[in-house]
């Protein structure tokens, strides 16, 4: 492949550099950063016991390693077939891989106790449709757990300079910057604010970190917990 096309190119940075940077080959403060967000979103989960879990964009299973055990089910979905195949081979009996797509998910309504969502909204070409979907497949009083990058806040655009991009470069991936405008296409504002709409009727709470306040401008990420309210499904509000 020709040197301009490499360059910011999507593919050849999940397929070559991705696990180097923010995976289990990283080192260094990015190695320490990408788990760090993981253990946030787990915190509040002492355990998972008989639980069904579903996590949507599990790329290569990163976020496994830190969910308490106990849990009846746990199903690790992504739309890379190849990145699944290669994850699963070492994966438990009791949990399952399936490649599907996180805007129309393959479940019945109220089908998990926990939906995990890391990394992946910042993504999706309808994230309204793909928070709905999420929702839907969530039980009663079940919880939701999704990760949103403060893009393209001060905070996270000055810690990709000074660390990711010269990472990127030195790994011999040139473009971190253009890969991140191509494949970052939703705003932590716009995310917030549809998540704001979509949950309207369940108890929400934002994890903004480094710092406690609630700024995505100043901050590199933030969580959303959602707790789904007891309404049954046929008296809530319909989109």
């Amino acid at each position: 492949m020709p040197n301009e096309d490499r360059r910011g190119n999507v593919e050849v940075y999940y397929r070559e550099f991705y696990a180097r940077m923010m995976g289990h080959g990283s080192d260094g403060i990015l190695s320490f950063l990408w788990k760090y967000p993981h253990r946030l979103m787990e915190k509040p989960f002492k355990e998972n016991r008989k639980l069904r879990i579903l996590e949507l964009g599990c790329g290569e299973g990163e976020h496994l390693n830190f969910v308490k055990s106990g849990y009846f089910e746990y199903v690790a979905t992504d739309l890379d077939q190849t990145r699944l195949e290669r994850m699963s081979r070492s994966l438990p009996k009791h949990i399952s891989t399936l490649v599907c797509d996180a805007q129309e998910l393959p479940f019945l309504d109220g089908e998990f106790d926990r939906v995990i969502a890391t990394c992946l909204v910042a993504h999706l070409a309808d994230p309204e449709k793909a928070l709905r979907d999420w929702r839907r497949v969530l039980k009663p009083g079940g919880h939701l757990s999704i990760y949103v990058p403060c893009e393209p806040g001060l905070a996270l655009r000055l810690f990709r300079k000074l660390f990711s991009a010269p990472k990127a470069k030195k790994l011999g991936f040139d473009g971190f910057n253009l890969y991140i405008a191509r494949d970052h296409r939703n705003d932590s504002f716009r995310i917030l604010n549809i998540a704001a709409e979509v949950f309207k009727l369940d108890q929400i709470r934002y994890v903004f970190r480094p710092f406690f306040f609630r700024s995505w401008y100043l901050n590199l990420f933030c969580i959303l917990q959602v707790k789904r309210s007891l309404e049954p499904f046929n008296q809530e509000l319909r989109p």
